[in-house]
């Protein structure tokens, strides 16, 4: 991923992770200068590089059951709702992505995102959440409430996630908290 190597790969990681929790460029570097001098161009790249790298590719694959739920994250003192959806049959994690809000239109912005790594119309699990029941009338597909059963793969994917943000972040403070929330995702994924 890094072509060259005057700067250890570690202090590069430690670059990475600092930059997720601080969302500081500048701040990064002036942190980093405690262990290895670099520059704040140097942290943009290895940043830039980083993300290019990540893009989780999720197959697209004929889906006969999803399950799809949110969860809300604190970060800096405000909430984030991170949407997850799980194929049932596979337990394959299909999509994570966090929004400051929770409603009908983010759900079927969601839904509608998962159903492009689907070849066809699968049925979706939800819970009694209004706004994903009502996302999913919309979208004119098939659902069925449930509580626990197939729902379980999706609340275990966030009891690990949470699990982890405790161990690693406690708060993620940002000036673009979302940006840094989907990218926590993509690295749980991962």
């Amino acid at each position: 991923m890094f072509e060259r190597n005057k700067i250890p790969l570690e202090v590069k990681v430690l670059g990475i992770a600092i930059y997720i929790q601080t969302s500081s460029i500048r701040r990064t570097a002036k942190i980093l200068l405690e262990i290895h001098p670099v520059s704040k161009s140097s942290v943009h790249r290895w940043i830039k590089k980083f993300e290019e790298k990540l893009p989780i590719i999720v197959e697209k694959k004929r889906r006969n059951l999803i399950a799809v739920d949110e969860t809300v994250v604190r970060g800096n003192r405000k909430k984030f709702y991170i949407f997850s959806s799980v194929d049932v049959e596979r337990n394959e994690l299909i999509l994570m992505r966090v929004y400051t809000t929770r409603n009908w239109f983010v759900a079927r912005s969601f839904i509608r995102e998962v159903l492009e790594y689907c070849e066809n119309k699968p049925k979706f699990v939800i819970d009694k959440a209004s706004w994903l029941k009502r996302a999913l009338e919309c979208l004119g597909l098939k659902f069925r409430h449930e509580r626990f059963r197939s729902r379980s793969s999706v609340k275990s994917v966030f009891s690990s996630l949470k699990q982890r943000i405790r161990i690693f972040l406690c708060s993620i403070t940002a000036k673009n908290p979302v940006k840094n929330w989907n990218l926590f995702c993509k690295l749980f994924i991962l």
